[in-house]
């Protein structure tokens, strides 16, 4: 059965968003030409914005999977088979394929094993030796900063919700107010304790508040707002004053997520005709997200003089074979052991 609703195509364009962005910054070195950049004179970007939209996504999903199942162990198990395989994989296949042509002669002799599988299990980016010297961000797939933070947002949902901070809203709602109003104050002024905190406590790459507060944003939407999506009056304020805030940009990273989140839940949460079709198809955004950047690298990396239009294109066209090859053939096995974990739960097993 076909689920009515637009989660399938909503991320699905965000990661392509987010590839588009990246494709100019990895071209030019900055985002000068970005979309974002040029309509509303920010710094948030095009493919900040989408993924800021996938942890507000995210939260909304995932405190709906609390809540409709406590089960700590049964919880975390399916996060670990949801996230960690593909990322696995994506880094395998990124340093020891796509590194792997690069210019470096010795990279196999450089690479540092012992790191690798630590950032593996730490859901960090995978340190290589040098590649692609001579070109803008020479990470082998430096997108892969988010996944860490995501895996922090699930251990969050669990915390909050083995203290029952889920069930129980008011706690919810206390908590959230009060950690987020202490983060607000903290980068008003410009303290950067929590951040280096947190970024070295929870072994991330770069730990971004700002995500964890969209994330946080879409939980609060489906402990308090579910019910209250798709009203026309709301969606047409809340589209008004997202683009007030954008052409403002004050405080976007904080206000962005309110507005917007009411109008991306409302759509995905919506049954349209055609569009919730997409869900028929499989769910490939992880995977192109996952593969973006590497590819993108590797395309500039063996044709230099690449314009922008067609490395969207190629990019595209490659992150989208990758993305049914992580569903296909990494994803969707691992999806069906937590299916089979529930059946067997189901009968007594």
């Amino acid at each position: 059965m076909i689920r009515k609703n637009n989660y399938n195509l909503i991320r699905f364009i965000l990661a392509v968003c987010v590839i588009f962005c990246h494709n100019i910054e990895l071209l030019d070195g900055n985002r000068n030409n970005e979309i974002f950049t040029i309509l509303f004179k920010t710094n948030l970007s095009l493919g900040s914005f989408a993924v800021n939209l996938f942890f507000l996504i995210s939260g909304y999903l995932i405190v709906k999977s609390w809540d409709k199942n406590e089960n700590a162990w049964s919880f975390l198990s399916n996060r670990i088979l949801r996230i960690y395989p593909g990322f696995i994989v994506a880094s395998i296949i990124s340093c020891f394929v796509i590194g792997a042509l690069a210019d470096n002669t010795h990279y196999f002799e450089q690479f540092k094993y012992k790191y690798f599988i630590f950032n593996l299990l730490v859901l960090k980016i995978p340190i290589t030796p040098k590649i692609f010297i001579a070109s803008h961000y020479p990470f082998i797939n430096g997108a892969l900063w988010t996944i860490n933070n995501e895996f922090i947002c699930y251990l969050l949902v669990l915390i909050l919700g083995i203290l029952s901070f889920v069930k129980n809203k008011i706690r919810w709602i206390v908590f959230f107010t009060t950690f987020f109003f202490a983060i607000f104050l903290v980068n008003l002024f410009h303290v950067k304790i929590i951040n280096n905190f947190l970024s070295n406590y929870f072994v991330a790459d770069f730990f971004d508040v700002k995500l964890i507060f969209s994330f946080f944003i879409g939980g609060t939407y489906y402990l308090f707002g579910r019910n209250f999506l798709n009203r026309k009056s709301i969606f047409i304020v809340s589209t008004v004053l997202m683009f007030i805030f954008l052409f403002k940009n004050l405080f976007i990273d904080y206000t962005l997520p309110l507005f917007e989140g009411y109008i991306v839940l409302s759509i995905a949460e919506s049954t349209i005709p055609l569009l919730s079709e997409f869900n028929a198809l499989p769910d490939i955004s992880y995977g192109v997200y996952l593969y973006g950047w590497p590819i993108t690298k590797f395309l500039i990396y063996s044709q230099p003089k690449i314009n922008y239009w067609l490395l969207n294109v190629e990019s595209l066209i490659l992150a989208i074979l990758l993305g049914l090859f992580s569903w296909y053939l990494v994803e969707k096995p691992f999806i069906r052991l937590k299916k089979i974990k529930y059946s067997e739960k189901t009968l007594g097993f």
